[in-house]
């Protein structure tokens, strides 16, 4: 399926999106819940894939260039705040078998992580994103540029999943693949018209963001006191494997559906005439 947009629509929901995120920066509360922390993110990265697809001129404009910075900054100001609210949700089945003193001090470093969060989100919150209008471009150069950078993050995906379906050990790997399939699906959510890619690209990502979660986890307890938490760490690695064998089984079983030879689902759609 060709990727298709037009300059209305795609202007109507860039603004919808920069809006909607400038209104959750805004009423995020000082501790913010783990479910605040996953939208804000969420509603950033779906503005930055928005905001490469502008027209030049928007892009490179001194006030876009300063909202870039803003939305780099809030995404890196609430990356541990988001890593320990992984992490404390991952170990929470086994929370009778840890020491006490380390819930004490994930729920401290929380407290600071979110402190820092919140002053990244005051200057998001305080900065306007800037103004595109759609006789600024045209449908057709948009969906040009959005064909491209889905074929590019496409081939990425499709160098990264060769790499991490034979070897489980490859942890940056499998956490680059969710980036792109991520960055992948919020692109073709943008098509006028719903690629059939669009379910398997959401079902990697749970899987993988599973995966990521575990491997987040396994970090910080091996970094500590092994004695104390062998038991805990032999627990999660079991649910990292299961989790890892999951993907790769659903991975191939939606590869073989899609195309028939084994072919990313996807490959319909990076390939599509520009």
């Amino acid at each position: 399926m060709a990727l298709k947009v037009g300059s209305r629509e795609f202007a109507r929901r860039y603004h919808e999106k920069a809006r909607g995120l400038s209104d959750i920066a805004r009423g995020l509360s000082d501790r913010p819940t783990p479910g605040e922390v996953h939208d804000l993110r969420v509603a950033a990265r779906r503005v930055q894939v928005m905001r490469r697809l502008l027209p030049r001129k928007v892009r490179v404009s001194q006030a876009s260039r300063r909202f870039d910075l803003v939305l780099k900054s809030t995404l890196n100001g609430t990356s541990q705040l988001r890593d320990l609210d992984t992490l404390m949700s991952t170990l929470e089945e086994h929370r009778g078998n840890l020491p006490g003193q380390l819930l004490v001090t994930l729920e401290n470093q929380r407290s600071d992580a979110a402190a820092r969060a919140k002053a990244a989100c005051e200057v998001l919150a305080s900065s306007t994103p800037p103004e595109f209008e759609p006789g600024e471009t045209t449908g057709r150069k948009l969906s040009r540029k959005l064909r491209k950078r889905a074929r590019r993050h496409g081939r990425t995906a499709m160098e990264l999943l060769s790499e991490v379906l034979t070897d489980e050990s490859k942890v940056e790997e499998l956490h680059s693949l969710r980036i792109e399939v991520k960055k992948l699906r919020y692109l073709l959510e943008l098509s006028q018209k719903s690629p059939r890619e669009l379910p398997v690209l959401t079902r990697w990502q749970e899987s993988l963001g599973t995966i990521h979660d575990l491997d987040v986890a396994l970090r910080y307890l091996e970094e500590g006191d092994l004695k104390l938490k062998g038991w805990a760490l032999d627990e999660l690695r079991r649910s990292r494997h299961r989790a890892y064998l999951k993907f790769v089984t659903e991975s191939k079983a939606d590869s073989i559906e899609a195309s028939g030879d084994g072919t990313f689902l996807v490959r319909s759609t990076i390939s599509a005439p520009t």
